[in-house]
């Protein structure tokens, strides 16, 4: 699905533009992680987009932070692993990223 098709999809399933592209990041990710920074300059975007469906995903325990890494500033953040709501969200996400090329691997 072109970006911005997903991007319309997304506000009107999860209420933010940006929800989908990140899950879908995350979900691709894995144990690696995403990084917001590295995800906007991947997407076009100012990483600051993602800040409000992170945050939204943090409470919602689908997504923790990952421990700092000495001398980086980067923050990385994956899937909670005990998350039951992730299996059924993949295949949404992947529906929606048929035509999207995958995320890089960190």
């Amino acid at each position: 699905m072109p970006q911005e098709q997903m991007r319309r999809v997304s506000a009107k399933l999860f209420g933010n533009r940006y929800r989908a592209e990140l899950m879908l990041a995350l979900a691709q990710a894995g144990t690696q992680g995403v990084c917001l920074g590295d995800l906007g300059l991947r997407q076009g975007v100012v990483p600051g987009v993602y800040r409000a469906p992170m945050g939204a995903l943090m409470s919602l325990g689908l997504v923790e932070a990952l421990p700092a890494t000495a001398g980086e500033r980067r923050r990385w953040y994956r899937m909670t692993p005990q998350s039951s709501l992730w299996p059924l969200l993949r295949p949404l996400l992947d529906c929606l990223a048929e035509e999207e090329p995958p995320a890089q691997a960190r």
